[in-house]
């Protein structure tokens, strides 16, 4: 198992368990993918791994919630699907900006 597997496998459990914070919550569904997508695609990270820690975290929402309230699945099926279109417009965007100024940030020259 690679570890680029690992860390969005890791990644997507911490933002199921973070969910759980209501003050966090908003921000977390919002503005979590574009941070994440954008600061992946700048450094040239690979989008299928960014797609899945979103994907991860947004099932185990739902399946959390399921489980401890019987409620919510539907609301937690589409927030999942919104998280994974937020984080791949900003990875999008972030490999635009990348291309356009002819280098991945991070990497050396």
């Amino acid at each position: 198992m690679s570890r680029k597997l690992v860390y969005a496998i890791l990644g997507g459990a911490a933002i199921g368990a973070l969910a759980w914070l209501d003050p966090i919550f908003i921000p977390l569904v919002l503005l979590g993918p574009l941070v994440s997508g954008f600061v992946v695609g700048r450094r040239g990270g690979e989008w299928r791994y960014l797609a899945l820690a979103w994907t991860i975290g947004g099932v185990s929402m739902l399946v959390s919630d399921w489980i401890a309230n019987h409620e919510d699945r539907a609301f937690h099926a589409a927030i999942t699907v919104v998280m994974v279109a937020l984080a791949s417009a900003a990875w999008w965007g972030g490999r635009r900006l990348t291309a356009r100024r002819g280098r991945i940030v991070g990497q050396a020259a």
